[in-house]
């Protein structure tokens, strides 16, 4: 195996990955023979600080750092190469669309469940229907009208759907396949006990706490070197997390702050840094709004954020501000979409032409935000309710338990709907999200839409726009997302996208692994340092 990839891939630019001093990394080390007995590597700790309340595979991805580690027990169909963003084959080997309502996948024939399921047509099926369910936390925010899944044959899954959708193949890399015996027969253990069909087994777990795993000897893609145990470990505090892996307690500290992982690199750990495919924002209330829901306003909510200053600070020292509501190569990605500049006074002009027109811009607006969701978010929530108040308007923050913040933040799921916004809330919260499916309509379901899961924006004119342009297909889709963002975008700033995020991870010198822009850390390609010289 190469150096490179070994020590964290230094210079992997699509991911915009880099390791920021690799100390006394050792790559005789890791000089792992390529066929032989699989695993060797010993125990891997990873801590990360999200506490993960619930195993349920749909369920979990709403803890923010659930996907990095589960991903590795629960598989879905297809998965995605991050640095050529092509969906690529992972349970299902090929896959077609027989006519615009008809897909068909083509399963491996050599997997199994960890229960013992045999993983054919059959069973995908009966694990798709379960997942397929717009009242799950996370799956659901994939799921658009209804599908039948069936068998046509022992390894041939069909798909009817209800409606056109390009984006089967992308959404059939989040969804993920639980065992359909646990579904069937114990449906109430979904939520304690994980069963997939990945490198990786459940093993043990406690809520809120530690979750163990272990190497599943059956899977069809093993190596020497890989880990043999997984321990899974949360803690809030950034600086706890560093300290784990300084003192050999733990191997990987998911999520500090860019300022502790380059203190945290010697001898025996390295810093790296990541960037997300997704971004930092501030989403506005509209419904049921007459201040935020005057387009002055929330240009001047845009204009007065000091989008390069929070983000150079808090986010990232090279970062800049982002515009698009996704990476570079989603489809909807706007070339020419006009930024907001950081102008206090242009701000404070908005401000006051509102003010001239009757509206209130005493109206107390409150930054909210999960306490803990990621790094320095309490340091850039103050800086947005300062700025906003030096531009005329009456800011202030209020930081939630990450459950009540979650309960709060989807505005359109279970009992909450955006006909509950109470008149003139004035909520701005300040959040992150990932395009997991590259295309603009990730964020438009859920996040523009008047049923969005997480939408306090309703436009009936973006609307109808945004229901035409999402039946296209090819460079039209592309054009007319792109076109409807700048619009938009300018006009009402439905969102305020302020930088792609950089995750800054403290690694030990001990392993070697790869980290993507979607957050997955793919086991498969970790290894373990030896014991001994190779």
């Amino acid at each position: 195996m190469k150096l490179a990839k070994l020590i964290g891939a230094c210079a992997v630019a699509s991911l915009a990955l880099t390791a920021c001093g690799t100390g006394g990394i050792d790559a005789a080390a890791f000089d792992w023979p390529e066929e032989g007995q699989p695993g060797g590597g010993g125990n891997v700790t990873i801590v990360s600080n999200t506490e993960l309340s619930s195993l349920e595979p749909g369920e979990a991805g709403t803890a923010g750092q659930a996907f990095p580690v589960l991903k590795n027990v629960v598989q879905s169909l297809l998965t995605r190469n991050t640095e050529t963003n092509e969906v690529e084959p992972l349970l299902a080997t090929e896959w077609e669309s027989v006519d615009p309502l008809h897909w068909t996948f083509t399963l491996r024939n050599d997997v199994t469940w960890h229960d013992g399921t045999p993983f054919d047509a059959e069973n995908a099926a009966r694990a798709l229907t379960y997942v397929w369910d717009k009242s799950i936390p996370y799956a659901g925010n994939f799921v658009g009208d209804p599908v039948a899944f069936s068998a046509i044959d022992q390894y041939t899954l069909g798909i009817e759907l209800t409606t056109p959708d390009p984006l089967v193949p992308a959404k059939m890399t989040m969804m993920p396949l639980a065992s359909p015996t646990q579904i069937q027969n114990a449906p109430q253990t979904l939520s304690t006990t994980l069963i997939g069909t990945g490198p990786y087994k459940f093993v043990s777990y406690e809520p809120r706490a530690k979750l163990e795993l272990e190497l599943n000897p059956d899977y069809f893609d093993l190596h020497p070197g890989m880990f043999d145990t997984v321990s899974w470990i949360f803690r809030a505090e950034n600086q706890v997390r560093a300290q784990l892996v300084q003192a050999g307690e733990a191997d990987i500290a998911m999520d500090v702050t860019g300022e502790q992982c380059q203190a945290s690199v010697s001898a025996t750990a390295r810093c790296i840094e990541n960037t997300r495919n997704g971004f930092r924002f501030l989403r506005p209330d509209f419904y049921n709004q007459t201040v935020l829901s005057d387009p002055r306003i929330r240009q001047a909510v845009a204009h007065a954020v000091d989008r390069s200053g929070i983000t150079s600070a808090f986010i990232a020292s090279s970062g800049v501000p982002v515009d698009n509501p996704g990476p570079e190569g989603m489809v909807g990605y706007s070339e020419d979409v006009a930024t907001y500049e950081y102008d206090v006074d242009k701000a404070k002009q908005l401000v006051a032409d509102a003010k001239a027109d009757g509206i209130n811009t005493d109206l107390p607006l409150t930054i909210k935000y999960r306490t803990g969701f990621f790094p320095n978010i309490d340091d850039i929530a103050q800086s947005v309710a300062t700025n906003l108040n030096a531009a005329g308007l009456n800011a202030k923050v209020e930081a939630l338990p990450d459950a009540e913040g979650l309960a709060q933040y989807r505005q359109n799921f279970e009992a909450n709907s955006i006909e509950n916004i109470a008149p003139d809330r004035g909520w701005i919260f300040l959040a992150t999200t990932s395009n997991d499916l590259y295309d603009f309509s990730q964020l438009g379901d859920t996040l523009l839409s008047c049923d969005g899961k997480f939408s306090v924006y309703c436009n009936p004119d973006f609307q109808a726009k945004y229901d035409a342009a999402s039946a296209q297909q090819g460079e039209a889709r592309q054009d007319e997302f792109a076109s409807l963002w700048d619009a938009q975008y300018a006009a009402d700033a439905p969102i305020v996208p302020i930088a792609a995020p950089t995750d800054s991870w403290v690694v030990s010198n001990r392993v070697s692994v790869e980290f993507r822009s979607d957050l997955f850390i793919p086991l498969t390609e970790a290894r373990g340092a030896q014991a001994g010289p190779s």
